[in-house]
């Protein structure tokens, strides 16, 4: 009987903590990224940079569906990284959408795990500054597969003050790539893009890893420190891969 009082009250911060990851959301990020791409239609070399980054979207997590909507926008410049006192840089421009969809799957205490689809899809537009021909790259993907999540929620008192946190990561796992891309010697070929088609897991692929942690607010909005890892990679006539370092602060206002 003892041990049943501590272990009730433990269950109810849990459950409370948990519960401030649920509702409908509206939020905005900033952040910054270090990127490297190699590109054979822009040039041999491997590039290196950093790009700022905009970002807003929608989340609700009602019941057991998590239900997420990101899209960002991102400018920056990259340098050889064999040369990085060369002054041949690109300047890239880019968007992204990300959709996701997930059931609760499990939970326990402060666990919770959670499975879906997702739905990546970004573009980037590539201007190199020494080059005349081959000046402009495009390079676009629409991607879709399985989407796992993982949250971990808590109360913890320091200072005598209550704080509320949760930690939130996510997989998402290519499936198929829709590609839009350049080949060797053209971005278009009788008037339509020079390669373009939908692949399988194989020759194109792309995945990203996503850590967040997150402060709870008294009147339910979230502060989140946000890192993010993405990869894509496509041998497709023009053998090109792009990855990148994301950490963005993101201020969630509840609805």
């Amino acid at each position: 009987m003892k041990y049943l009082v501590p272990l009730l009250f433990l269950l109810c911060f849990s459950a409370k903590a948990q519960e401030k990851l649920r509702g409908d959301y509206l939020w905005f990020a900033l952040g910054g990224s270090l990127d490297q791409f190699k590109d054979d239609y822009i040039s041999p070399n491997t590039y290196r940079g950093l790009s700022g980054n905009v970002a807003l979207g929608w989340h609700t997590y009602k019941g057991h569906w998590m239900n997420n909507l990101d899209i960002s926008g991102l400018g920056g410049w990259q340098n050889p990284a064999a040369y990085p006192d060369q002054n041949s840089r690109t300047t890239s421009l880019g968007f992204r959408g990300h959709y996701s969809l997930r059931y609760r799957v499990h939970e326990k205490g402060k666990h919770q795990f959670l499975a879906g689809l997702y739905s990546q899809n970004i573009f980037i537009l590539r201007t190199h500054n020494q080059y005349n021909n081959s000046a402009q790259s495009f390079s676009g993907f629409f991607g879709y597969g399985p989407s796992i999540a993982y949250t971990y929620s808590r109360t913890t008192r320091i200072f005598g003050r209550s704080w509320h946190w949760s930690w939130q990561s996510e997989w998402n796992i290519p499936f198929g790539t829709y590609i839009l891309r350049p080949n060797y010697i053209r971005q278009y070929s009788g008037g339509e893009i020079a390669d373009r088609g939908h692949h399988f897991w194989g020759d194109t692929w792309q995945t990203d890893f996503r850590h967040s942690l997150i402060w709870h607010r008294s009147n339910g909005n979230q502060i989140r420190l946000m890192y993010q890892w993405e990869y894509f990679q496509t041998e497709r006539f023009n053998p090109s891969y792009n990855g990148g370092h994301l950490l963005s602060l993101q201020v969630f206002y509840k609805l």
